[in-house]
């Protein structure tokens, strides 16, 4: 009952819904089409799913062509949602690129894989009335063959943008120029990368703006802040267990041998659903609250992936919502607010709202509509304001 009751804590946490674990199965055999004759966006194949009755608009699982952080050819996976209210002239559709939250690093934990995927969609009904199509990416290695780069900026960020490529290769969908960035937590890191790449990376497209509930900025403080929490060191396992096959950088150095075999146990989990959870509160337990031997910033490489990883201010001009809760636990609203007043000092456009007595999940809950509005009024051509000081 102990274990329960904790996870139940960690859905509040991690501000996840509660799925049953029976719908992590996969449900699609990857295109043979080599990823290295395509170019970023390639569309490679489309699925039509259901959607609710409630919904005025269609959808597709896909499988498509992006770039890895060093920019070799890599699949993902993702959905795109086409709403009736799109419009009409299909090159005056505008498209929101969605960047999911942590689900976990397996490959079962792609968000599209769900049977009812679209609820992984932060702010969906709000985008789907607004007419604004949707195109949510699984991120490589979630869905199709890994490694996930968990938390790997660039990687995550090409992902993010070549979904819209991709969406507008289906049939029927088409679309313009014009889309914004949104995500939220995992998400909110992918999409402020994606924002600071997008103009060199997708030249063809017309970035509006950029939305960020809880995004981690400054990776190596808030791993050494979070350490001691049980979130925390399952977050902490996720982003060793990646880097280590990523980029081929030794555990050794930082942890044991049993702390690296508990640290693979975690990594197995994905934490979206209840049963995934409870796994990896269990295999967490093994390790203590300080289970690192070394500082990741003293420790090369991993110095040097925690910098190249981070954010520490933002590197575009376009204008852009971050939503931190005032008493989250796991994105500390200090280092927040930090990376918002070292945008500011750049020249950044930013509208900063923080969210009394919300934490981690609350901020979502209490933000992600006035997300949804402001990304549909950025791509109405709406000016934004910015309380930069």
């Amino acid at each position: 009952m102990r274990l329960l009751a904790t996870a139940f804590v960690m859905l509040a946490v991690f501000g996840l819904p509660l799925v049953p674990s029976a719908e992590a199965k996969p449900k699609r055999t990857e295109a043979s089409v080599p990823a290295a004759q395509q170019e970023p966006g390639t569309l490679l194949s489309y699925d039509r799913i259901a959607l609710p009755r409630n919904y005025r608009a269609k959808a597709w699982r896909i499988l498509y062509v992006t770039r890895n952080y060093r920019m070799a050819p890599i699949l993902s996976t993702g959905l795109v949602v086409l709403p009736d209210k799109a419009a009409r002239i299909p090159m005056e559709r505008t498209f929101v690129a969605w960047a999911h939250p942590t689900t976990g690093i397996a490959r079962q934990c792609a968000p599209s894989l769900r049977d009812t995927p679209i609820k992984s969609i932060g702010g969906l009904n709000d985008l789907v009335a607004a007419g604004v199509v949707v195109a949510a990416t699984d991120y490589p290695g979630l869905g199709t063959a890994g490694p996930i780069g968990y938390l790997v900026g660039k990687g995550q960020a090409y992902a993010t943008i070549d979904s819209v490529r991709a969406a507008k290769q289906i049939p029927g969908v088409g679309g313009g120029r014009d889309f914004a960035l949104w995500g939220y937590s995992q998400g909110g890191h992918a999409a402020l990368f994606a924002a600071g790449l997008a103009e060199s990376y997708a030249p063809e497209l017309s970035l509006k703006g950029v939305a960020a509930i809880a995004p981690p900025t400054d990776l190596a403080t808030l791993l050494r802040a979070n350490l001691d929490s049980v979130p925390g060191r399952i977050l902490a396992s996720f982003t060793l267990s990646s880097w280590s096959v990523k980029y081929r950088a030794p555990l050794n150095p930082l942890v044991d041998a049993r702390a690296e075999a508990l640290v693979g146990e975690v990594s197995r989990s994905c934490v979206d659903d209840l049963g995934g959870k409870l796994d990896a509160l269990a295999a967490q337990k093994g390790l203590k609250q300080g289970f690192l031997k070394q500082d990741p910033e003293q420790v090369a490489p991993w110095e040097e992936l925690m910098a190249a990883n981070s954010l520490f201010s933002l590197n575009s001009r376009v204008p852009a919502l971050i939503i931190q809760g005032a008493s989250d636990d796991i994105v500390k609203p200090e280092v927040t607010t930090q990376f918002v007043r070292a945008s500011c000092r750049t020249g950044a456009r930013i509208e900063y709202v923080t969210l009394p007595g919300k934490g981690h999940g609350g901020a979502m809950e209490a933000g992600y509509r006035r997300a949804a509005g402001w990304l549909a009024g950025r791509l109405a051509g709406e000016p934004a304001r910015s309380n930069c000081r």
